[in-house]
């Protein structure tokens, strides 16, 4: 198991040229349970399914691979080798939408100098860029598809030749790539890489040397370049050129064996010129390197951003870098704010002096931020005249601090230091020094204060002293106290007498800063503790003890009223060490409801026994509120017993904890689940067995499935099912479901797979386009931080289905949905959809019922917010048939007004809307006709006034002409501040007017308009409030 069971197999039939067959299956495979050393933190777990089967050197391969977001299938392929000759016919790879195919032979029957000949052709991969998630109202990503690609391959290793094209189309347009490589066992020459570019081109050349020393000459000329086509995101026109030169020098004579030699180099940039990402762009810059020095200076104009910066590093530092300003997303994509300023270093490369004038506004990039921060001053590596201070606002470094403020005296050996900063909970103070002395670092603590925002301050009772060398560091007899008597001291002198700790009345308050929110809500604690404890190394283990007692306190989630979630009395930790074993004993009671009491003895080594018991009995279950922002007060017993046996590192499980009477009310959702119960039973293997029900509604609600043990490489999985499951009971939407649904959890990553079926539900689409106002005996408690929008890391695969009696009503429609669709949903990825649903019903349009004979929804694997629209409303007068046609995307849908027998639209309008033509029709009943038209041509009116932005027009779009007695799409400009121009065309029947606007003062202005019907003027007033 690494963390899903893997299963390969390999079998053999046959001495010579036997049969055999191969393969290997895992749903989730982590490569950081493998490789020692690996970071499991940078490791994305792996799905593989592979086979392969044949005879001899003869193999028939398939199979498939998925990494996060990337799966890669591998079509029936056959690979050989035989008589030193490997054959590939062919080998194909089905991936990001396309597929890519490798076929040849390569002939290794002479060992010096080995002849190949293959053939790539790969077609349709389609490469989408991460999306601006920091930019509001940023452009979703645009998609770059390798439409076709061929490269062949040809020659001996000492004589061989790389040619290939390559198509690649964006936005329907199409960029070229076209390389001729020349080379032999020894280098390469580029004779051609060109990339064309609509309007601009990329020219490369050069040659690489790989043997005997690396060695390169190699040069780049930009024209109207747009990297955005192979580099997705990456949009722009670039112009210039750039060269380097370098190569590796031989190692110092007299050196060991397998001593790499330095590099000399040089990378000149006389300049490059354009756009990149919507942003002018003027670079020019040059580098030099030889050994471990090194010259060079820069000069970056990108957007609103100007960067210089010149100087040289090796022995010595001396770099000048002026930012005036750089805005980060000008450099980094996705980071905002600016940085204004100039910085200095200077000195030796072990001791420099730094010099420092920045001032930044907005910056964010990952999870640091900064609303405002300034970094002003000189800190010289020796003596005593430098100063700098640092000065910050909404200041966010894993903890957002409200105010910090940093004043630093000396240098950067002798370094005093004064800093506050505050936030919502309190605020710190502290004054100290740290210098230098030969290879240690000493210093002092002089002051030292916390303010909780609630609670008494806590004060350093005297000054306390430190040192450190290496992994050795001692710490002074150190206590911070409060007016009413609690204190926290610390000693150290490490690894010799080891770490002393001891508490009295500490309130649990002082802990609140670093609990993360639970959905946007603070976790605030209640009561007080004693501490006592001391630690040191012994050998490869630690000796010591440590015991923790409280009285009793709580656990309050948000600022409301509903009282403490968790009350506790008599709690008390005790944890025995020596060099051989470690004795660890837990206890708390729940002030009368329950209690929780636990064990645990075992060693340091792996494989040292273990042995354990845990007992709970819980009757009081509000502290569930933690785990969920919408269940609330819920109720039930929890009891059990677990034990623990086997080793440390492979511990083994007993027991069952159980859940009986549970019931709990989800308010957002109108629901409550009540009769439920569940179990969790541990298993010998180290996993749980879990099974749960609760009824809601007509149904139940069954869960199955388990938990490992073993962190969170092995996930959490779940079957979820049941029958007509009540799954929202608000004003506003009532669904019953039969969701058959799969579960699994593993570490942050959710993945979600699975079929519910919708047989009944009623949604009220004017309560839900409003949202749900709350009564006024209702008090909204806990609200969730409006600024806090993370992103969902599901991993979603869902089948959805609705039955006949799926109902809605609002702004005039009464009808029912209908049809399947299967929606797609991955982390940092829009969702996508696949189906289609159905639409029945009538529809009041324009005053009138209209029957919906044509309803459809449907999804090509694309985003869920956008279908494909086809819907037809119709009504009948007579021997007429009048109707309106909707089609088209959901955000740029297409309307056509019809009627059968064909007339014009206006009076097609006309029949939809009066019930008979528009002969004879009042005025009042025209501009109706109007109205309708100009709800009709709103689509219009945003592609004009679009159109109108890009040509510099000042209106442009749907209005309204007096003259003409209708809608009009039109355009204007103002020709001088006071004089305005406009012209438009009538969207029912025929006419065009002229419009003339004169602005006089104090809100007088004069219009005249002359149109195919009528000339009018009139003198208007506006008064703006």
């Amino acid at each position: 198991n690494a963390p899903a069971p893997l299963q390969a197999s390999v079998v053999f039939d046959g001495r010579t040229d036997p049969v055999w067959t191969a393969s290997a299956r895992t749903r989730e495979l982590d490569l950081s349970l493998l490789v020692p050393g690996m970071d499991a933190g940078t490791s994305t777990p792996m799905a593989l399914d592979f086979k392969a089967d044949g005879k001899g050197g003869q193999a028939n391969l398939q199979g498939s691979f998925k990494q996060g977001d990337i799966a890669v299938e591998l079509a029936p392929s056959k690979v050989g080798l035989a008589d030193q000759v490997l054959t590939v016919a062919p080998l194909q790879v089905k991936a990001f939408g396309g597929q890519a195919r490798l076929q040849g032979k390569a002939d290794f029957t002479d060992k010096e100098n080995a002849s190949l000949r293959f053939s790539i052709v790969a077609n349709d991969l389609t490469f989408v860029p991460a999306a601006d998630t920091t930019t509001a109202g940023a452009a979703a990503p645009v998609p770059v598809t390798l439409k076709e690609a061929r490269m062949g391959l040809a020659g001996t290793l000492k004589n061989w030749a790389a040619v290939g094209k390559a198509s690649v189309e964006r936005e329907k347009q199409t960029a070229d790539l076209t390389f001729d490589v020349r080379g032999n066992d020894q280098a390469a020459s580029i004779k051609q890489l060109l990339a064309s570019t609509p309007g601009g081109s990329l020219d490369v050349t050069g040659q690489v040397a790989w043997a005997p020393q690396l060695d390169w000459d190699v040069a780049a000329k930009l024209a109207g370049f747009d990297p955005g086509y192979f580099a997705p995101g990456w949009d722009g026109k670039l112009s210039g050129a750039l060269a380097s030169k370098g190569r590796q020098l031989p190692p110092p004579a007299g050196s060991p064996a397998g001593t790499a030699g330095a590099y000399e180099a040089t990378v000149d940039v006389p300049g490059i010129k354009g756009m990149l990402r919507k942003r002018t762009v003027d670079a020019q810059g040059k580098f030099a390197l030889r050994g471990t020095q090194g010259e060079g200076n820069v000069k970056l104009a990108v957007g609103n951003s100007r960067l210089t910066a010149k100087g040289s590093v090796g022995d010595r530092l001396d770099i000048d870098a002026q930012l005036e300003p750089v805005n980060l997303d000008d450099l980094l994509p996705g980071s905002t704010g600016s940085l204004r300023g100039h910085v200095l270093v200077k000195g030796p490369r072990t001791a420099p002096d730094i010099s420092a004038d920045l001032v930044g506004n907005g910056l964010r990039w990952n999870d640091w931020s900064a609303e405002a921060i300034s970094i002003k001053g000189r800190l010289p590596w020796q003596g005593d005249s430098g100063t700098l201070a640092v000065q910050g606002r909404k200041v966010q470094v894993g903890m957002l601090l409200d105010t910090l403020n940093v004043d630093a005296r000396g240098s950067l050996s002798n370094l005093r230091l004064d800093a506050q900063t505050r936030n919502e909970l309190g605020a710190v103070a502290l004054s100290g020094g740290v210098r230098q002395q030969g290879q240690a670092w000493r210093g002092d603590l002089t002051a030292l204060r916390i303010a909780p925002m609630k609670g008494d301050a806590w004060s350093l009772r005297a000054p306390a002293t430190f040192s450190v060398q290496g992994s050795n560091f001692t710490l002074s007899d150190a206590c911070l106290g409060a007016a009413t008597g609690g204190a926290l001291c610390a000693s150290a002198n490490w690894p010799r007498e080891g770490l002393l700790v001891r508490g009295d009345a500490l309130p649990l308050a002082l802990v609140q800063p670093w609990l993360p929110p639970q959905s946007g809500r603070r976790m605030y604690l209640r009561g007080e503790l004693t501490l006592d404890g001391r630690i040191r190394p012994r050998g490869n283990a630690f000796e010591g003890n440590f015991k923790v007692a409280s009285m009793e306190g709580g656990i309050r989630l948000g600022d409301n009223a509903r009282g403490e979630l968790v009350r506790y009395d008599h709690f008390s930790a005790d944890v025995e060490m020596t060099q051989a074993q470690i004795n660890a004993k837990l206890g708390v009671g729940f002030q009368g409801d329950g209690f929780v009491d636990a064990k645990v003895q075992t060693g340091w080594d792996a494989n040292a026994p273990l042995t354990g018991e845990l007992y709970m009995n819980i009757a009081r279950l509000y502290w569930l509120e933690l785990f969920s922002p919408d269940i609330v007060r819920p109720t039930g017993l929890i009891e059990g017993h677990v034990s623990l046996r086997g080793t440390r590192g492979t511990p083994s499980l007993g027991g069952e904890a159980t859940l009986s009477k549970f019931k709990g009310e989800f308010p957002a959702l109108g629901l409550t689940f009540d009769e439920g119960k569940g179990s969790f039973t541990a298993q010998p293997d180290g996993s749980a067995k879990i099974t749960a029900q609760a009824n809601s509604g007509q149904g139940t609600l069954f869960v199955d499935g388990g938990l490992s043990w073993f962190g969170d490489a092995q996930p959490l999985k779940l079957h979820i099912h049941g029958e007509n499951v009540l799954l929202a009971n608000t004003p506003e939407l009532r669904v019953i479901a039969n969701p058959n649904l799969d579960f699994t959890l593993a570490g942050t990553a959710m993945q979600l797979r699975g079929s519910v079926h919708v047989p009944e539900a009623d949604l009220d689409l004017e309560r839900l386009d409003r949202g749900t106002s709350v009564s006024e005996d209702v008090v909204v408690l806990d609200p969730v931080d409006p600024e806090e929008t993370p992103t969902s890391p599901l991993d979603m695969d869902l089948t959805v289905s609705l039955g006949d009696k799926v109902k809605m009503s609002g702004f005039g429609l009464k009808g029912a949905l209908g049809g399947k669709m299967q929606v797609w949903s991955r982390p940092g990825r829009e969702m996508t959809a696949n189906g289609g649903l159905e639409v029945s019903g009538r529809y009041k349009a324009y005053g009138q019922d209209l029957t919906i004979t044509r309803g459809n929804l449907s999804w090509n694997y694309n985003a869920v917010a956008d279908p494909r629209i086809n819907i037809r409303a119709e009504r009948t007068i007579g021997d007429v048939v009048a109707g309106i046609d909707v089609t088209g995307r959901a955000q740029s849908p297409r309307v056509d007004v019809w009627s059968t027998p064909a007339m014009s639209q206006s009076e097609a309008l006309a029949y939809l809307v009066l019930g008979r033509s528009l002969t004879g029709a009042s005025s009042d009943q025209a501009q109706q006709v109007n109205a309708a038209s100009a709800a009709i041509s709103a689509g219009s009116g945003l592609l004009a006034s679009q159109l109108g932005a890009k040509l510099g027009l000042d209106d442009a779009g749907v209005s309204q002409s007096r003259a003409l007695g209708g809608s009009v799409i039109g355009v204007g400009k103002y020709i001088s501040p006071k004089l305005y121009v406009g012209y438009g065309v009538s969207l029912v029947g025929s006419g065009s007017v002229l419009t003339l606007k004169y602005l006089l003062r104090r809100g007088f202005d004069v219009e005249v308009e002359s149109s195919t019907v009528e000339n009018r003027g009139s003198l208007n007033w506006r008064r703006e409030k």
